[in-house]
């Protein structure tokens, strides 16, 4: 059985302060999935400033997004303050299959500092592993679901992190421990910034307690709420319809209808 209930009471009953540096087309949706969450978001990425944000939040969510120099040094300021402050680091290198730039700052960053979770899907999992582009978009790479555990298992054992794998099925693993999550639906698919709203409920659900079954909830937690947002009615009325789900969320109904499987 998954244990979230005491992290699921604290994410409703207390505030806690989450930096988000990521992209600014998903920004504005990633502070109000926080925000319906009853966590406070910060959204600065001045590189001059962002070390003095980080220190005084409780996460700090790096998303690549829309990459620049400017955000990069940003991101090392944020990640070297989160790293002496021992504010976990919650890491979503979006594109890194399809980006050689992105793809050394994620090994490097990796590396250097002392991140909790890596967020990311199949194809940016199976590129950060092999350290190689795998694909000419975001998630275009097909991988067995064996094989994606095992590249999960092995990342999470060589950078001492909480891999978290995104799609059809979401897959969890510190390397010892897998969980394999199977709530969700097609049609997070067909909006923006489903998977940066993501990393932003992680980054929330951590800051309480950092484990898996956290993470776990945090998943459960969009993904059931976009199964029981209304789709009937097109994209507009679904994405409305998916943060009023995910405002109203409640313990029981996350019990009710989750799905899972633990290796």
């Amino acid at each position: 059985m998954i244990d979230f209930k005491d992290t699921f009471d604290n994410l409703v009953t207390n505030t806690h302060t989450i930096h988000c540096i990521t992209s600014p087309l998903a920004a504005n949706d990633t502070a109000n999935i926080l925000l319906s969450l009853n966590q406070a978001p910060i959204m600065a990425e001045y590189k001059n400033e962002v070390a003095d944000i980080t220190k005084n939040a409780d996460a700090l969510l790096i998303n690549f997004g829309t990459l620049n120099e400017n955000k990069l040094a940003a991101i090392g300021e944020s990640m070297g303050a989160a790293s002496k402050h021992s504010i976990p680091i919650i890491l979503d290198p979006v594109g890194v299959s399809a980006s050689k730039v992105r793809l050394q700052a994620a090994l490097f960053y990796l590396k250097k500092f002392d991140i909790r979770v890596l967020k990311a899907n199949y194809s940016e999992i199976y590129s950060i592993f092999h350290n190689k582009l795998s694909t000419k978009g975001v998630d275009s790479h097909i991988i067995a679901r064996d094989e994606i555990i095992e590249i999960s298992k092995n990342l999470a054992s060589m950078y001492n992190i909480i891999v978290v794998a995104t799609g059809k099925e979401d897959i969890i693993t510190d390397g010892n421990e897998t969980l394999i999550l199977q709530n969700g639906h097609e049609a997070l698919s067909k909006i923006t910034a489903t998977g940066c709203m993501l990393g932003a409920i992680i980054a929330a659900t951590t800051s309480f307690e950092m484990s898996i079954d956290a993470i776990a909830l945090a998943i459960s937690i969009l993904n059931i709420a976009g199964e029981l947002a209304n789709k009937d009615s097109g994209m507009a009325t679904f994405k409305i319809s998916l943060l009023d789900e995910i405002s109203l969320m409640k313990y029981e109904k996350l019990r009710e209808h989750i799905r899972y499987e633990r290796l």
